[in-house]
């Protein structure tokens, strides 16, 4: 480098320590255009092109400089920033991955590879790095907060709030773990706190939208003057124009405010602003379902099955969706979903389907079964039980948007469900004989955000109850009845005793009632949507912005056009002006006035309006499967078989109530059989609460069950499982079982990483070997990095040395227990030999009286283990 050359280039570099970044790219610019060669300069252009934001020209020239040096530690952790903020997650962290091979003790450097692998999707790994990073710097505030992300992403909520609550420890004006911190506690409903850290965080950085935006929202949902919410939303847009949640958060306000053309305005904004939101698309389902746009409002409404909490869940039916076609010669499942209101809602359109499918099965809950024996030409199945066999399923309330239900073509014809007349006879001599007779009912189910402003309280019905000649009757349930004792002076509310609706089915002794009554007044519940579609006559007390199927401005309801009327609040909360307006009609009707039961007309209808393309929702993950009844079981039986203790589900697939839990398996796999009892009862006794297990080769998970039992709600254990059926099967059973504590994965285990053949519809046994099928991961133990580990089960056909060869460091550092499936001789001879050397003490474990050894109990030499009653294993042969 000449003498010349040399000093521009400290020129240049002078210019960039002071600050001056574009005069200092400037400069390395020039010098690189007259000396091409010149690859000194690569790495500082690199940084002042870093500075600005120009990462992709960044990566470029820093990429070059470390094909001269390509262990320049700098170079390389620069480097992995502008990938990372290139949105390259996979290549940054392989680029940090070679810098830390350089300086394994820099902590900064472990952080940003953690970023690196949380942006990739390699959750397990940022948990290593985070932690990487806090083993050398346990105080370090970001690391923390990073792995307090991680730990909530992943359902850790508890862990992860303290990893936040430590960074703030270290660090107390950190204001992202506070806002964190605070939104999880938000979601546990503990408001103060929450409340409290959002104001703080306006204290140390005001205007930070993610806090305004929260605490607005809180304190709107305390009783906050919706004006002042909507100001405070307003301001987050000032800094974050097309702020998702923000704009999301305006139009559920307006909407709430029924002002819905202002609320349009501000969905259609969200919509248009990626990514897509079940949330987003919720609100935008109520909003226009509101405003009498069904077309639009369907397509939104398909994205309930991504909202968190769902009553039920969608499930994987293994049969294709209905979307529309000819099923005139096929089966299809209409299955069920949400609450018991929305059911009865609904199920008018499984009358639909009778007309264009060969057969339809309708899923109910089990409570709803006796009610629904009146609907015609449907078989009807239980909920959460085995389902007979079918061609094509549909949720039932996606059954509208197929069908390209609107306003003006909905299925409206009541009544469409009927009471037991038996029962309507029974109740004849036990209801009040006298009087103008109204059943009543006043109160939803609390504590849920759809009863928020919908119930109210009993005395609202005074002016009723005041009425000459009226008798109120209640067909309360559950919530609510404890306000019978606390009536008006001289309101009387008569009651149907102790056994009214009392039994297994939901409404059948309501539905019975009804048809007694002169008049049913309900709330929004279901009990209103049980009154509609029985025909009865029916008032429905509204509030000021209700749900989305009562629509706006019309007293009418097309849904249950000839017997309902709606009253609406003029003003949010005003049930005193909605209730005089109800005394006068039911004063007028109990004179004789039937004018009073016909619904006012409704408005006409506004012109259909294009809207833009709705985006199909991606499947929820995990769809629990669903359970399917074998085809020789007559689809009319809905019972279980009696005193039995397992049941055919599909072919060659069984379920079985064990001690353990309910338990899905291959029919030759018994899970209560003495083999599967003598082995869990040996694992479990090596286990105590909070442990670590590790399971090659789960199958159906009849021991993770065991295991997990075994370890609590505290432990972990890790399954993997290659084989599609029986991974499906364990998928099913840590589901049904509840197990959080127990993590799958389909994979298998060995002494390498790469990938094996799986052959895709077999529940036999593999070989990591085998050829033929789909590719499935293949891992190391030594690859988690387990912190620790207490027993490592292995029962893989053929290869247990190998899960043990890639397991040795981990066995080294925690010193697990080990129960190893053993097939050949010639894997047993190896095995021992190695678990000698490893310091460990074996047995064979029998599995019966009368079968050879198959299974081999390892324990570490150096805890002087005793067991008595295996046989010990001395030596290697």
């Amino acid at each position: 480098m000449s003498q010349n050359v040399a000093a521009k280039l400290r020129s240049a570099k002078e210019k960039h320590l002071a600050g001056k970044v574009v005069e200092a790219e400037r400069g390395y610019r020039e010098l690189l255009q007259g000396n091409p060669g010149l690859t000194e300069v690569l790495h500082p252009l690199g940084i002042a092109l870093q500075q600005q934001g120009h990462h992709a020209e960044a990566v470029e020239h820093i990429s070059r400089w470390l094909k001269v040096a390509p262990k320049d530690y700098e170079a390389l952790v620069n480097l992995g920033n502008s990938l990372l903020n290139l949105g390259r997650g996979a290549e940054a962290g392989a680029t940090y991955r070679q810098a830390l091979a350089l300086r394994p003790s820099a902590p900064d450097t472990h952080l940003m590879k953690a970023m690196a692998d949380q942006l990739s999707g390699d959750i397990a790994a940022a948990e290593r790095s985070a932690r990487a990073a806090l083993s050398l710097v346990p105080d370090f505030p970001e690391a923390l907060f990073l792995l307090g992300n991680i730990l909530c992403a992943t359902g850790r909520r508890d862990e992860g709030m303290q990893a936040y609550r430590d960074a703030l420890r270290h660090r107390p004006t950190m204001v992202e773990p506070m806002i964190n911190l605070a939104s999880n506690l938000q979601g546990l409903n503990q408001r103060e706190e929450a409340a409290a850290l959002y104001r703080e965080a306006l204290r140390l950085r005001p205007g930070t939208p993610e806090a305004m935006l929260n605490l607005s929202t809180m304190e709107y949902e305390d009783g906050a003057d919706p004006e002042q919410t909507c100001r405070s939303f307003m301001q987050v847009l000032l800094q974050l124009p097309d702020h998702p949640d923000t704009l999301n958060n305006i139009a559920n306000l307006l909407m709430n405010m029924n002002r819905l053309e202002e609320a349009q305005t501000y969905m259609r904004r969200r919509l248009a602003v990626p990514p897509d939101a079940s949330s987003s698309h919720g609100t935008a389902a109520a909003l226009f379902m509101l405003m009498g746009q069904w077309e639009e409002g369907w397509q939104h409404f398909e994205w309930r099955w991504l909202r968190d909490n769902l009553p039920v869940p969608l499930r994987d039916f293994g049969k294709p969706e209905w979307r529309g076609e000819d099923i005139s010669d096929q089966t299809i499942l209409i299955h069920h979903e949400q609450g018991l209101g929305d059911s009865i809602q609904f199920v008018r359109f499984a009358l639909e389907m009778v007309k264009r499918a060969a057969h339809v099965i309708l899923e109910v809950p089990r409570n709803l079964l006796a009610l629904y024996q009146c609907i015609p030409g449907v078989t009807l199945a239980v909920y959460d039980e085995p389902l007979p066999p079918f061609d094509v399923q549909i949720a039932i309330m996606s059954l509208p948007y197929v069908l390209g239900v609107t306003v003006d073509s909905l299925p409206a014809t009541v009544p469409y469900l009927h009471p037991d007349p038996a029962r309507v006879d029974m109740w004849r001599d036990r209801v009040p004989k006298d009087g103008f007779r109204i059943g009543i009912v006043w109160q939803g189910k609390p504590g849920t955000g759809v009863d928020k402003g919908r119930s109210y309280t009993l005395d609202q019905l005074a002016p009723i109850a005041r009425v000459p000649g009226v008798t109120l009757v209640s067909l309360q349930k559950g919530y609510g009845l404890d306000q019978l004792e606390r009536l008006p002076e001289g309101m009387k509310v008569e009651t149907l005793g102790p056994d009214f609706d009392e039994g297994p089915g939901a409404f059948l002794d309501t539905a019975a009632v009804m048809q007694h009554m002169d008049l049913i007044i309900s709330s929004d519940t279901s009990v209103a949507h049980l009154a509609g579609a029985l025909g009865c006559p029916v008032w429905v007390p509204l509030k000021f912005s209700p749900d989305w199927r009562w629509m706006v401005d019309r007293g009418d309801s097309p849904w249950y056009p000839t017997n309902m009327r709606l009253f609406r609040q003029t003003e949010p909360g005003d049930w005193a002006g909605v209730f005089q307006r109800l005394a006068a009609d039911v004063a007028a009707l109990k004179d004789g006035d039937r004018s009073k039961l016909i619904p006012p007309a409704p408005p006409p209808r506004p012109p259909a309006v294009p809207f833009p393309p709705v985006a199909a929702p991606p499947l929820p993950t995990p769809m629990p499967p669903v359970k399917l009844r074998d085809a020789s079981i007559p689809v009319t039986s809905l019972a279980p078989p009696a005193a039995a203790i397992s049941q055919s589900v599909a072919l060659g697939i069984m379920e079985t109530m064990t001690p353990l839990g309910r338990i899905r398996h291959p029919a030759e796999a018994v899970p209560t059989s003495e083999r599967v009892a003598l082995q869990t009862a040996l694992c479990a006794d090596l286990l105590a609460e909070g442990d670590v297990v590790v399971e090659a080769g789960a199958g159906a998970g009849s021991f993770t069950l065991a295991l997990a039992r075994a370890v609590g709600p505290l432990g972990r254990v890790h399954s993997f499982e290659p084989q599609h059926v029986q991974y499906d099967l364990l998928r099913w059973n840590v589901q049904e079982n509840q197990l959080a504590q127990v993590h799958i994965r389909q994979a298998a285990v060995g002494d390498g990483k790469g990938h094996i053949l799986v052959r895709p519809a077999s529940t036999d046994s593999i070989s990591l070997s085998g050829a033929g099928g789909d590719p499935v991961p293949l891992i190391t133990i030594d690859s988690m990095d387990l912190s620790s580990l207490h027993l490592l089960k292995v029962d893989v056909e053929g290869t247990g040395m190998n899960v043990v060869q890639g397991a040795q460091n981990t066995i080294m550092r925690c010193r697990p227990a080990l129960h190893i499936k053993v097939n050949v001789p010639e894997q047993a001879r190896a095995l021992i030999e190695r678990m000698t050397e490893l310091g460990y003490r074996m047995w064979w474990h029998h599995e019966s009286a009368d079968t050879a050894p198959k299974h081999l109990l390892a324990l570490p030499g150096e805890k002087k283990p005793v067991v008595i009653g295996l046989l010990s294993v001395n030596r290697p042969g």
